[in-house]
């Protein structure tokens, strides 16, 4: 009985994912793809070979409408969409060929035909563009637009069936126009303690060069659009301290009596007295702050940037404990607890670099 049931549910799970039940319902991209599985099974399978043609052929009339709709729409995105479709297109009949060897022969001659013709008018499109804004570079000396004139050209070359030497100068030269350059120099405080440490952290702004930004860190640039000036402060160390004090007292044994019962009998037994004692904890904070002030001269109109002041701390506290009066009188919390050291001035300095370094980053670049 059971295998019956699994006979008949594998039969109409069958028949649901048929090739001919998704043609039926004319969904013609799934019988297509379920008849292309059923031939690569099977290839001598006549009915698939027939859905695969006929599903097909209601692609190619439905999808090549829309494609004809988007060629002859305005703008390249509708271009590009309708490109897509083609390219699509040619590869469901690519893989039908294995299948079906004489078919498509009119769409295996037009559908290049069109293609060709829509990356023509996309080439010519993004072509124009970028030297319609490499000119407007050249006469406003705005180098976004040699950036967007070099994001057309790229645009460009993925629809260029030659290789185009123009092209390439072009592009080449979009790109060097539309370079961006930063100078930087760093004003570090009158006390030179930390000198090398600011310049071996702040040289690494010299690795946001990418795209079309170049920075130099205290090096002579020629045309520059910004220049930065990064002020340091000095460093401020600041040491506050909070002292708690708190008395306990406990009941002991202070002395040792000796009692004798009836019997004679003598025992030591303890007598009991209250003990005190005192601690006192210091905790001591010690804060780093570092400010710096960066200031931003636009040399050339390409430079939008403006000034601003980042300030970073850095905090250690330390617990120093200190006990006066009889110990047995105070928690064991409180006692033979090692002094604390601060964290090393040298450690805090790499702290509050780092932190300043990644505020400018992320202003900034």
């Amino acid at each position: 009985m059971q295998q019956r049931i699994l006979f008949i549910f594998l039969s109409l799970l069958t028949a649901c994912s048929s090739p001919q039940k998704a043609f039926d319902d004319q969904d013609y991209d799934k019988a297509y793809k379920l008849a292309l599985a059923a031939l690569k099974k099977e290839r001598e399978d006549k009915e698939a070979q027939h859905i695969l043609q006929q599903s097909l052929e209601n692609i190619l009339e439905q999808q090549g409408i829309e494609s004809r709709r988007l060629a002859g729409s305005e703008g390249p995105e509708a271009w590009k969409a309708a490109l897509d479709i083609n390219i699509g297109l040619r590869k469901k009949i690519q893989e039908a060929l294995v299948f079906l060897p004489n078919s498509f022969k009119k769409e295996q001659y037009t559908l290049p035909q069109q293609a060709k013709s829509l990356r023509a008018r996309l080439f010519s499109h993004y072509f124009e563009q970028g030297k319609s804004d490499l000119a407007s570079a050249e006469s406003t000396g705005l180098k976004q637009y040699a950036q967007q004139a070099h994001g057309a050209f790229s645009k460009a070359r993925l629809y260029s069936d030659t290789i185009s030497s123009e092209l390439d100068s072009l592009t080449q030269l979009a790109f060097k126009k539309g370079i961006i350059y930063y100078k930087v120099e760093i004003d570090a405080p009158f006390d030179i303690t930390y000198h090398w440490e600011i310049g071996r952290v702040f040289e690494n702004l010299e690795d946001m060069s990418d795209g079309f930004l170049r920075v130099a860190v205290d090096e002579p640039v020629k045309n520059a659009d910004c220049a930065f000036e990064i002020r340091f402060s000095s460093l401020d160390i600041d040491i506050d301290e909070e002292k708690g004090d708190e008395d306990f007292n406990k009941e002991v044994a202070i002395a040792y009596q000796t009692v004798a019962d009836t019997a004679g009998n003598k025992t030591e037994v303890p007598v009991y007295g209250t003990v005190e004692g005192n601690v006192i904890i210091t905790t001591k904070t010690k804060t780093a702050t570092w400010e710096i002030d960066v200031s931003i001269d636009a040399l050339t109109p390409n430079c939008g940037l403006s000034g601003d002041n980042f300030v970073a701390s850095a905090r250690s506290v330390i617990r120093l404990v200190r006990t006066s009066g009889d110990q047995r009188a105070i928690p064991e919390e409180y006692l033979n607890v090692e002094d604390e050291d601060f964290m090393e001035e040298d450690e805090m300095v790499e702290q509050l670099l780092e932190d300043l370094y990644e505020q400018v980053v992320r202003a900034y670049f």
